[in-house]
């Protein structure tokens, strides 16, 4: 049955992808996005209740009424996200360009950062439209990012033909060699994109985000102490008029080392994961409030 049931989500997606296409970019992305944007804040429960518990605890100060817009406004940026990446096949490098992308001093940081031969580690998170980001930085850079595998094997394919058509080099964390990749890209001077902002079954270990402890990927950091990888900031903010402004940082340096690794990558892993909420508390809007971010307990 469940066979089916994949073929069935597959074949519908694929139906359903081809279908955006033949639409206008901005009935898509904004009538139809903010349709299935609305409907969902009200369909999906569960989900709704989740963001605004998270947001309520986050954001003490703010009314019910302004963490329901909040979350309103959420599901609509999630519903743009989803019709953006399936529009990718038709978007020329003029079209793109003109929704997105990146300023001279980016490229300015990202090119005195190259220089020292050991690649560059992306430190991102699930903001704006992370997958605009990534195909705004690999038009200019070899570009990797590091995702987790779809369960269904025929929509996880689709996701990364949709990335790759925009040079975007998919490294799923679930494969063997995964590990391998990283290094490979590094020694080859490319750009590694990580995302930290989720709980998820990596190695981790737990940092306080918006003051509550939660457990945190610490490959990124991990990676940059042992190999001696730069570190930036490059999240995607989602304008009003539907266009998208790139955040790129200066290098994030490391915290004085303690002698002790372990304490090391904690300590950046804390410094990387304020970085991130410093961005979502200037525009909570931006986030995915409806993960569960927090749900890995400390002992």
């Amino acid at each position: 049955m469940k066979k089916y049931m994949r073929k069935f989500y597959y074949y519908g997606a694929w139906i359903f992808s081809k279908l955006v296409l033949l639409l206008p970019y901005k009935f898509t992305t904004v009538f139809l996005s903010d349709l299935f944007g609305n409907l969902a804040y009200y369909i999906v429960a569960d989900a709704r209740k989740k963001a605004k518990k998270h947001l309520t605890m986050c954001f003490p100060n703010k009314t019910s009424e302004e963490i329901k817009q909040i979350v309103k406004t959420v599901f609509k940026y999630e519903a743009k996200n989803f019709f953006e990446l399936l529009n990718f096949p038709k978007m020329s490098d003029k079209f793109f360009d003109s929704i997105a992308q990146m300023e001279q001093e980016q490229k300015d940081i990202f090119n005195k950062l190259l220089s020292r031969k050991k690649g560059i580690l992306a430190l991102s998170g699930h903001l704006g439209n992370w997958e605009i980001l990534a195909a705004g930085v690999a038009k200019h850079y070899p570009l990797n990012v590091v995702a987790k595998k779809i369960y269904i094997e025929e929509l996880n394919n689709i996701l990364v033909h949709y990335r790759n058509i925009k040079n975007v080099k998919v490294i799923l964390r679930s494969e063997l060699s995964s590990a391998r990749k990283m290094l490979k890209a590094l020694k080859n001077n490319e750009i590694i994109a990580m995302l930290i902002d989720q709980d998820t079954s990596v190695q981790s270990v737990f940092v306080d985000f918006f003051g509550v402890p939660a457990s945190t990927p610490l490959g990124l950091a991990s990676i940059a102490l042992k190999v001696g990888t730069p570190v930036v900031l490059a999240v995607d903010k989602r304008l009003a008029d539907g266009k998208h402004k790139f955040i790129i940082s200066d290098e994030i340096i490391p915290p004085k080392s303690t002698g002790d690794f372990d304490t090391d990558v904690k300590n950046f892993t804390l410094k990387l994961t304020k970085c991130l909420e410093d961005f979502i508390r200037e525009n909570p809007e931006q986030w995915v409030w409806f993960h569960e971010r927090w749900k890995t307990k400390q002992n």
